[in-house]
């Protein structure tokens, strides 16, 4: 009998492959979200196709600066918002049956200003983790098990959002309850992205040399793997529905 990752898990990959086409032009502001941060004069680095800030530096940048990248991260952030809740709505459009052009419409203005809020309350309390615990002898283990935590209970917020039209804190609870219930999904997600996001980044080393293998991989991601991994994850979320299954 075929369990119940496996099956979600062909799901997700049956569905994906029926709609690439409309997948991947939804998923081009990826690139855009993860590039911006980049382009911007902070201490950005790309890692696995992700772009992250050394914190270390923060202190060398200057009030300008500061303004700058913090509003770079925030326009990132509601393209990667509103990327998830497109791709979350090809999904949900095959369950209701309703219009996807009308829908993306509609969730510009509700379903991704509601994922906004939470992505941009998440990364400010990452932040916020990161500087208190700098120069901890512990950080090496606060911070990543706090990241863990934080992230593998709100796991769930884009599909509680777009699937059940949930509000903010209605979204959070469902994802909290969600990943409580069910944490072998969090950590099979998890263990499919690190072992994509690696895989890719091996090849882009093999066959560019830097700082092009960087954005190779970059380009994957934005528009093959993520998308993947956001259709894995709403799928995952839909087991909750017997109906669904």
């Amino acid at each position: 009998m075929e369990d119940e990752f496996s099956r979600t898990f062909r799901y997700a990959l049956e569905f994906y492959f029926k709609r690439l086409g409309i997948i991947v032009v939804f998923s081009i502001p990826f690139i855009l979200a993860f590039l911006i941060p980049a382009l911007v004069p902070a201490p950005t680095y790309l890692a696995l196709g992700g772009v992250f800030l050394r914190t270390g530096s923060i202190p060398e940048l200057s009030i300008l600066d500061i303004v700058f990248t913090a509003l770079a991260y925030a326009i990132a952030v509601f393209l990667i918002a509103d990327t998830i809740v497109n791709i979350n709505l090809v999904v949900r459009a095959k369950r209701t049956l309703t219009s996807i052009g009308y829908e993306v419409a509609k969730a510009m203005g509700t379903y991704a200003m509601r994922i906004f809020y939470i992505y941009t309350m998440v990364l400010l309390l990452l932040f916020i983790a990161q500087l208190v615990t700098y120069d901890n002898p512990f950080q090496s283990w606060i911070y990543p098990i706090f990241t863990l935590l934080l992230t593998g209970l709100l796991f769930f917020v884009p599909p509680a959002v777009v699937i059940d039209n949930s509000d903010t804190p209605t979204a959070i609870r469902r994802s909290v309850s969600m990943a409580v219930q069910n944490p072998h999904f969090v950590l099979l997600w998890t263990v499919v992205a690190l072992a994509s996001l690696s895989i890719v980044k091996v090849l882009g080393d093999i066959i560019f040399a830097n700082p092009f293998s960087g954005y190779f991989v970059l380009l994957v991601n934005s528009l093959v793997l993520l998308p993947f991994l956001t259709v894995l994850q709403t799928q995952m979320y839909m087991e909750k529905y017997p109906l669904a299954r």
